[in-house]
């Protein structure tokens, strides 16, 4: 079974969760900035570029890293809970997935000076990506990664 230094996995991971936090909260200031007016401003249009390169990027490493170096050891731990929620999590990053390939191009077109054509439906998507990776985090924080620290950091 693979050994993680902690800083490599846990503490990164977990720095990860935050600066993701932090870009949910940034798109829900973003919905309701849309919601309320539809002519954005320079602030918002940065926020926009803000969210789409850092959920296009470095969230998208963070999944290949849960999927690489922790979901593994959970898988073939034996335990059939945590396989189930190893295995729902996996189911998540694809949805994650299919919903950020909905949403960045909106994300992108903000932040290049566009508009948004469907505050509707960009309300809808956004709303259902920032609740997705939310509960996301929350079942990783409290019912996976204490196991997968366990088993990987022998602790």
């Amino acid at each position: 079974m693979p050994h993680l230094s902690k800083f490599r996995s846990f503490e990164a991971l977990d720095t990860c969760h935050q600066q993701i936090q932090q870009h949910l909260d940034e798109l829900a200031t973003l919905i309701n900035h849309a919601k309320a007016c539809h002519a954005l401003d320079d602030a918002t249009r940065k926020m926009a570029d803000s969210i789409e390169i850092f959920f296009s990027t470095v969230a998208r490493g963070h999944h290949a890293a849960e999927e690489q170096d922790v979901f593994p050891c959970l898988l073939s731990s034996g335990k059939s809970e945590t396989v189930v929620l190893v295995r729902d999590l996996i189911e998540d990053h694809f949805w994650i997935e299919k919903f950020w390939l909905d949403l960045s191009p909106v994300l992108r077109e903000i932040a290049e000076g566009g508009q948004i054509d469907d505050v509707a439906k960009f309300e809808k998507t956004a709303g259902t990506f920032f609740e997705l990776c939310s509960q996301h985090i929350a079942v990783e924080e409290a019912m996976i990664y204490p196991d997968a620290k366990k088993m990987l950091l022998n602790t």
